[in-house]
């Protein structure tokens, strides 16, 4: 793949093309400014993966126009894809929503009539706005959201507490990692989702994850410690890339992940493979789940998983020689009606084996000290996260009762029942940034619900009618190319960014929010409306010389203290914040049983539940989020169309068999359809990548392509309250169709 890409020919019959713009207000395409002949070299960061795993750009420009973007060598994620290639593209794409924009005809119309405003209007229009609906009806009924990138989160969340709103929610509270992260955090006490092998590691177990989720130099990592003799065993209901090199692949049925564990620490215990001491010194629970395994035989736990009775033994046997390492998708096995479970369930390989923070096993990093896992910048100092954490802000969660231990757990709101929110009038005022209506299940009700609030914004790229048709105001966005905040962080390491002015009158996120916060609150609360001084002010706080001190030793990535790695840290008192031995867990000890979920009524073992059961109707399983490596979501359709010239339709993967006993053949058009919508359009890859009776499909693609519509609100797991997206019961069927 190369890795420099020209804007050369990007740019040709932009005029025009802008002139006949579809989207509102992008007629008026801004000209670049800055010195036309001045040459200059940039650094920023691609937020194509939201802003995760933040992999580096560097671009080379003339005045404000930048000509080539390249790999930033120097920056720890140093390949780009052919999605962040593509964001240079986005950047000068004709469509680019450039100014404010204003309704002016009712919510309903065909038309809203969107007119071009001024940023002073538009900022006091939103802040009498947020100031009345708080004082009519309190700060929860103000719902602060942050969408995708996920880079202006540090920013909304110091807006929302200093408005006092504790209704602040993500797309991860929607249904991302945040599933994954909860199983994490009540097993081990902290969130790990696993890494990379190291040179002492002699089994790599991995769990669900698609190297097209990974960033890069994971895979050469993966390659790497195979070369030198390191055994793989994979976990995944579909043959992906990381199946096909296994020594192992285990397969299960979707949603059957806890029943495969199960089995499989059944043989470790049998067989007395599994590390007893650490167990009996450092875990809680064992003897409870010891007694649940019982049940499944490696035969059962084959009737339940479809995973062969002799590769559930030798699956254990390979795990037991370790030192063992793993990685863990960051979503997939959290989107089913058993995710957390099923996840949780995952983790506890790594701890009956005690493989944990040992060495060649599995790592518990330590970065620098209050920055959070997947930081966007984000700092406690910054989010002020404790102010969300304190008894009486827990007390007035609109999600309290509707998922009880995610709101103890987590500073996110859950707002999966936002139609039921609007509805009975607990919010009446949406403030969105990067806000997608399609990230929900059932879209057309969420976007129902958006119509019938008395006000709502959000802040984007571009004009997007499903998310956008029914908001008040809609507001310009600076791109990855176009933002200071927030910084890149590597652990230790920091990058800070060197862009371009924004085009138009395009305002970061950051700025954006701190700018309204300076109106509806204190100015010394958001650092005059800086977003740089903003992003200073934590790399101060971690012990760092500031950013100008960074900016100037660029394209070098600076470092701030952190700890020194080192092994076992529970021993020490490293793993908890009050300093004893242990981990952060209630029970201060790695749990296989979970005193924590006990206490709201959900299983404290994390036991195996049968997935929604299939139909003579709907007799497919869908897997709705399946991701190639030049897709992610729907930006990366018509935003970056370099990438629609690799695929530009929604493709789903059947089996062989599926295809066959349909009349289906490669290339085919296809009708879907689930119990809660449809129809859905696709176009059919026969591949042996799913087994037979999983549907694979992409999340993102619009329209009548647009598979959010097959999955139903009413099925969801109860403790993340997350939907199940890889779990409907579809049904496919030939279409007559040769073309999207």
């Amino acid at each position: 793949m190369s890795t420099t890409i020209s804007r050369r020919g990007l740019l040709k019959g932009i005029a025009l093309a802008g002139a006949g713009a579809s989207a509102p207000g992008c007629a008026l395409f801004a000209k670049a400014s800055g010195t036309a002949d001045e040459p200059w070299t940039g650094y920023v960061i691609c937020d194509s993966c939201n802003h995760v795993p933040q992999c580096g750009i560097r671009f080379h420009a003339k005045g404000n126009t930048v000509l080539k973007i390249e790999n930033w060598t120097e920056n720890p994620r140093n390949m780009l894809c052919s999605k962040g290639l593509s964001t240079l593209q986005r950047l000068y794409n004709p469509n680019r929503l450039l100014y404010p924009m204003k309704r002016t005809n009712p919510k309903g119309s065909k038309d809203p009539g969107w007119v071009r405003i001024s940023w002073d209007e538009a900022y006091k229009m939103i802040a009498a706005k947020m100031l009345a609906t708080r004082e009519k009806y309190g700060p929860e009924s103000v719902m602060f959201y942050a969408g995708d990138p996920k880079e202006p989160r540090p920013a909304i969340y110091r807006l929302a507490r200093y408005f006092g709103s504790t209704t602040w929610c993500t797309e991860s509270s929607v249904g991302c990692r945040s599933g994954c992260m909860m199983a994490e955090e009540l097993n081990f006490g902290c969130p790990n989702n696993g890494g990379t092998p190291s040179a002492d590691t002699k089994v790599y177990l991995i769990l669900a994850t698609n190297v097209w989720s990974q960033p890069l130099d994971w895979w050469k990592a993966i390659m790497a410690a195979k070369d030198r003799g390191c055994k793989i065993i994979t976990i995944d209901s579909r043959r992906t890339k990381a199946a096909e090199i296994a020594d192992i692949h285990l397969q299960p049925r979707v949603g059957t992940d806890a029943a495969l564990v199960a089995g499989m620490c059944r043989v470790l215990i049998k067989e007395n493979l599994y590390d007893k001491a650490f167990v009996e010194e450092w875990t809680n629970g064992f003897e409870a789940y010891k007694a649940y395994v019982e049940e499944f035989t490696p035969e059962k736990t084959e009737e339940l998983t479809g995973v062969p009775a002799q590769l559930v033994v030798e699956g254990a046997r390979l795990w037991a020689k370790g030192p063992g390492a793993f990685t863990l998708t960051t979503q997939s096995t959290s989107h089913n009606s058993n995710g957390v479970n099923n996840t949780r369930a995952l983790l506890l390989l790594p701890i009956i084996m005690g493989y944990i923070d040992k060495k060649g096993g599995a790592a518990f990093g330590q970065g620098p000290k209050g920055l959070t896992m997947a930081a966007y910048g984000l700092h406690p100092t910054l989010s002020e996260v404790a102010w969300f954490n304190k008894p009486e802000q827990k007390a007035r969660r609109l999600d309290r009762e509707e998922v009880p231990l995610w709101a103890e757990m987590k500073d996110q709101v859950s707002p999966n029942n936002f139609p039921e929110w609007v509805r009975d009038g607990k919010v009446r005022m949406f403030c969105g940034w990067g806000f997608n209506v399609n990230i929900w299940p059932s879209p057309q009700e969420y976007a129902a619900a958006v119509a019938k609030l008395d006000f709502a914004f959000s802040s984007d790229y571009f004009y997007r009618p499903d998310s956008h048709d029914n908001l008040d105001i809609v507001l310009p966005a600076a791109m990855n190319y176009e933002r200071f905040a927030p910084f890149g962080w590597y652990g230790p390491r920091i990058a800070v960014r060197k862009p371009v002015k924004p085009l138009g009158e395009c305002r970061e996120d950051w700025r954006i929010a701190f700018e309204l916060g300076c109106i509806v609150d204190k100015p010394e609360h958001f650092f005059g409306g800086d977003p740089k001084a903003a992003c200073d002010f934590v790399i101060r706080n971690l012990g760092g010389a500031g950013w100008d001190a960074f900016e100037a030793a660029l394209p070098a990535v600076s470092k701030v203290p952190a700890p020194e790695p080192g092994f076992e840290k529970f021993r020490t008192g490293r793993m908890r914040p009050d300093g004893k031995p242990g981990f952060n867990t209630v029970s201060g000890k790695l749990d296989f049983a979970s005193a924590r979920a006990g206490k709201y009524g959900y299983p404290e073992l994390p036991v195996f539940k049968p997935m929604m059961p299939l139909t003579k109707e709907f007799d497919l399983r869908l897997m709705n989020g399946t991701r190639k490596p030049h897709i992610t979501h729907s930006k990366t359709r018509s935003d970056q169309p370099f990438l629609l010239d690799i695929e530009n339709c929604l493709t789903i993967d059947m089996a062989p068999e599926d295809a066959e006993k349909r009349g289906i053949r490669e290339g085919d058009w296809v009708e879907i359809r689930s119990p809660y919508g449809g129809p859905v359009e696709a176009k059919v890859t026969v591949t042996i990548l799913v087994p037979p009776g999983l549907v694979g499909a992409q999340y993102g693609w619009l329209g009548k392509q647009n598979t959010q519509v097959l999955v139903g609100r009413e099925v969801r797991d109860p403790m993340s309250g997350y939907s199940a997206y890889f779990e409907m019961p579809v049904s496919v069927k030939k279409l007559e169709k040769t073309e999207a």
